[in-house]
């Protein structure tokens, strides 16, 4: 499957259908864990976050429109890691981050999906597909610089919050 995400139209774009739904499916995620610990902000940080990626994954599904994507099981995706480029980690995150941690994990995995479209589109020997990738790529720069002065403007504003939990999970001893 890996030669064909440079070479496929359609398995690039069942790629870049995923990738944008599983980016809005853990963002919404991690949103509603955010909502049981009391954390509106966040809460409504990471759903925002979330609509953007969830309205960038209906372009792709218009743009692929009339076309035959394959439905690709989990494992016959070719990321370059273990999951989608633009889905962090669960172990990236808990119930106490601020919304300067969050927006520094959305610039990583903005980051990283704009990485893996350049990549294609240095890669693909389709010119079609190469110029599809380098717009995605384009997009996604765009993202990044969002993110980045949205990132800036809190820091610019920033009080120090104290970390301290609270109420921290009881452990039996």
């Amino acid at each position: 499957m890996s030669q064909l995400l440079y070479q496929d139209e359609a398995v690039f774009l069942a790629h870049s259908v995923a990738l944008e739904q599983e980016a809005a499916e853990r963002l919404y995620e991690l949103a509603n864990a955010m909502a049981v610990h009391n954390n509106r902000p966040l809460h409504d940080l990471l759903t925002e976050l979330a609509g953007y990626s969830e309205h960038h994954a209906a372009e792709v599904v218009k743009l692929a429109a009339g076309k035959a994507l394959p439905t690709l099981q989990a494992w016959e995706y070719s990321w370059p890691k273990e999951e989608s480029p633009e889905v962090f980690h669960y172990s990236s995150v808990h119930y106490l981050m601020t919304a300067e941690q969050v927006l520094q994990l959305a610039l990583e995995v903005e980051q990283s999906a704009q990485s893996f479209y350049a990549d294609v589109a240095n890669r693909s020997p389709d010119p079609g597909l190469r110029a599809m990738a380098e717009n995605f790529a384009h997009e996604e720069q765009e993202h990044v610089q969002a993110v980045q002065a949205r990132l800036q403007q809190l820091q610019s504003s920033a009080v120090t919050l104290d970390p301290t939990d609270f109420d921290p999970p009881h452990m039996p001893e």
